[in-house]
C-alpha cells in the first residue's frame, strides 16, 4: 500500500488499484453514506447536524481550505470593518439567485438574517443581535452593513459558520409561514431553499436525500462536478462497508474502527485522515442524582481512556485532554482527564453519598454511544453503579437532549459529541457550560458553575491574548476536573472513507462531518 500526505491529513490510497465496478449506478451521481438522518434543513432552528445544509445553502464567508482562522468569499465577495469592529460592512455577489428564482440581494439578506434572530426556536444566540432591524442596513442592492453596538473582530469568521448563519430564501419562508411561531421553518425543515450548489431534489426522511445540481449556481458546472448526490442513511457499520466494497456507494462518513481499519488496508479506497475539533462525550445531568462534583469525578475516574482508545477504537481517535478540542487557539498541552483509578471512585462516591447499588440510566441514539456505553457499564459496575443503557432514534434522541422535563424524567447521562462554530473558546463552551444557556441550547445537563460562567463571559468576542488564553485554561480545569460538565471520551479524527476514483475531499477541522460536495469529482 502507498501512502501519500497533504495538507488534510493522512489519505491512505493506492492510485493503482481498481475500486469495484459501479454496475448500473450513473458515473456522475455520487452516493454516500450516513450513519444517521438528514432530516431539518432550516437553517434557522437547525442546531443538530449540517450536513444537509452546505450543499443547497450558502454563508456570507467560507472558512479557506484547512485555515480555521481565516475566510474567503461566498455570497460576500468582500467586507470591511470600522476601527474597533462594531460595525461590518459586506458587499454581496453579483447573480446570487435562490433556488425559488429570487434575488439573493441585501434586502434579502436582511430578511434572512432577522427571521433566524427573532425565530423562537432558532439560533438568536449566534448573531448577537438584539434588533436587527435597527442593525442591519441595506446601503443599497449589493451592500449590507451590521452595526453591531460592540465589538466583534473576528465577525468575518462567525459569518462562515454551519449553524445560524446560512441564508435561505424569505420569500419560501414567508409564503409558507404558519405564523410567528412558525415563520415557514415547517415547511423549510423538508423543503430547503438557498442559493447553494445543490436543490433539495427528495427527502425520505430517515433514509434518503437526494441533491441535484442547480442549473443556475453562479459559480457555474465547468469542471467535473457530480450531478446529484444520493445521501442513504445506514447506521450499521458493517452495513455501510459491505456497500463499499461491493461498489454500491462512493463514500461513507464515520465509522466502527475494525471496519475503518479494514478499509484503510484496502488498496481500493481513500481514507482521509485529519485531526476534528469534535469531541464525544458523556454529559452529566448535574441536577439529580450526580448533583455532588464528586459523584461526577467518580465516573471519571472509572473510564479507562488509554485502553479504550488503544483497544477499542483502535487508535482511529485521538485521546482528549479535557472537555475542549485539544486544536483550538489558545488551550495548552497540558493533560486534565482524571486518571483510571477505580479505587478513588470508589471513595468518591462514598463521600458523594452514592449508595453501592445505585442506578443510573445513559441514553444515547442508534449507531452512537453503543460500545461506549456497554464500556461504561461494565466499569461502572466495578465501582457499584448499575447502568441501565437507554437507546433512541436519532429524532427521539435529540428530542430527549434539547427537551425539557425534571430531573426524574431525564436520563442521568447523555452520549453525543459537538464542535464550536468558530475556533474560539466562548463558541464551544456558551451553549454547553454557560449557567445562562438552557437545555435547547446544548446544556442538557443543566450544569451551572458561578466561576466558570463568569469565565465564559469574559470571553466573548475577545480576541485570543495571553489574558484570555489563562481564563480559557482556567475554564478547562473547571470543566474537566474540579466540578466536571462531562466525561469526555475521544477526539474524533476526520475519517471519511471513499473509493479511490473520488476526489476533491477537504477536511476543514471545524466544518465536521459535512461534504463540499461541489467540488467533489469522479477520476475516469
Amino acid at each position: 500500500m502507498a501512502a501519500s500526505f497533504t495538507t488534510a491529513g493522512r489519505a491512505f490510497a493506492d492510485s493503482h488499484a481498481t475500486p469495484a465496478a459501479i454496475g448500473a449506478r450513473d458515473p456522475r451521481s455520487l452516493v454516500v453514506l450516513v450513519d444517521a438522518a438528514v432530516e431539518n434543513l432550516d437553517p434557522a432552528t437547525n442546531i443538530e447536524w449540517a450536513y444537509g445544509l452546505r450543499p443547497v445553502y450558502e454563508t456570507l464567508t467560507v472558512l479557506d481550505g484547512m485555515d480555521t482562522l481565516s475566510v474567503k468569499p461566498a455570497l460576500a465577495t468582500s467586507w470591511q470593518a470600522n476601527e474597533d469592529g462594531s460595525s461590518w460592512t459586506f458587499t454581496l455577489a453579483e447573480g446570487a439567485m435562490f433556488h425559488d428564482g429570487t434575488v439573493c440581494d441585501a434586502e434579502a439578506v436582511k430578511k434572512a438574517v432577522t427571521r433566524m434572530v427573532v425565530h423562537p426556536a432558532g439560533l438568536a444566540g449566534t448573531w448577537q443581535l438584539e434588533n436587527p432591524d435597527t442593525q442591519i442596513t441595506m446601503i443599497d442592492a449589493q451592500t449590507i452593513r451590521f452595526d453591531l453596538g460592540v465589538s466583534r473582530p473576528f465577525f468575518d469568521r462567525q459569518v462562515s459558520s454551519q449553524y445560524g448563519f446560512w441564508i435561505a430564501s424569505p420569500t419560501a419562508a414567508e409564503a409558507n409561514s404558519k405564523g410567528d411561531d412558525d415563520l415557514g421553518s415547517e415547511y423549510l425543515q423538508s423543503n430547503p431553499v438557498g442559493t447553494g450548489p445543490f436543490v433539495l431534489e427528495k427527502l425520505n426522511p430517515g433514509q434518503e436525500a437526494v441533491f441535484a445540481k442547480n442549473e443556475n449556481y453562479r459559480g457555474g458546472w465547468s469542471h467535473d462536478h457530480f450531478d446529484r448526490v444520493i445521501t442513504k442513511t445506514i447506521p450499521v457499520s458493517s452495513t455501510r462497508r459491505q456497500l463499499l466494497e461491493t461498489g454500491e456507494a462512493d463514500m461513507t462518513l464515520a465509522m466502527e474502527p475494525e471496519d475503518m481499519v479494514a478499509l484503510r488496508d484496502d488498496p481500493r479506497f481513500n481514507v482521509s485522515d485529519s485531526p476534528t475539533f469534535t469531541i464525544q462525550y458523556v454529559a452529566f445531568a448535574t441536577d439529580g442524582i450526580l448533583a455532588d462534583p464528586k459523584a461526577r469525578q467518580a465516573i471519571c475516574h472509572a473510564f479507562d481512556h488509554n485502553a479504550y482508545i488503544e483497544e477499542v477504537v483502535l487508535g482511529t481517535a485521538d485521546k482528549p485532554t479535557s472537555v475542549f478540542p485539544s486544536l483550538m487557539q489558545g488551550m495548552d498541552g497540558k493533560d486534565r482527564l482524571l486518571p483510571y483509578d477505580p479505587e478513588r471512585a470508589r471513595a468518591l462516591l462514598a463521600e458523594a453519598g452514592i449508595a453501592e447499588g445505585t442506578e443510573l440510566t445513559m441514553a444515547y441514539y442508534s449507531g452512537f454511544g453503543d460500545i461506549e456505553g456497554q464500556l461504561l457499564q461494565a466499569w461502572l459496575a466495578e465501582i457499584g453503579i448499575d447502568l441501565k443503557l437507554q437507546e433512541l432514534s436519532f429524532s427521539a434522541y435529540l428530542d430527549v437532549f434539547f427537551g425539557e422535563g425534571t430531573a426524574e424524567e431525564r436520563p442521568d447521562l447523555f452520549y453525543f459529541s459537538w464542535w464550536p462554530n468558530v475556533d474560539h473558546p466562548y463558541s464551544f463552551a456558551w451553549g454547553l457550560f454557560s449557567g445562562n444557556a438552557a437545555t435547547f441550547d446544548g446544556n442538557t445537563g443543566r450544569y451551572s458553575n458561578e466561576e466558570a460562567t463568569a469565565l465564559i463571559d469574559d470571553m466573548n468576542n475577545q480576541e485570543m491574548s495571553e489574558e484570555t488564553a489563562a481564563k480559557f485554561r482556567r475554564l478547562a480545569d473547571i470543566l474537566t476536573t474540579e466540578d466536571p460538565a462531562w466525561l469526555p471520551i475521544l477526539q474524533e479524527r476526520a475519517q471519511f472513507v471513499s473509493r479511490n476514483d473520488i476526489v476533491g475531499i477537504e477536511n476543514n477541522p471545524i466544518y465536521v462531518a459535512t461534504l463540499d460536495m461541489y467540488n467533489l469529482s469522479r477520476k475516469s
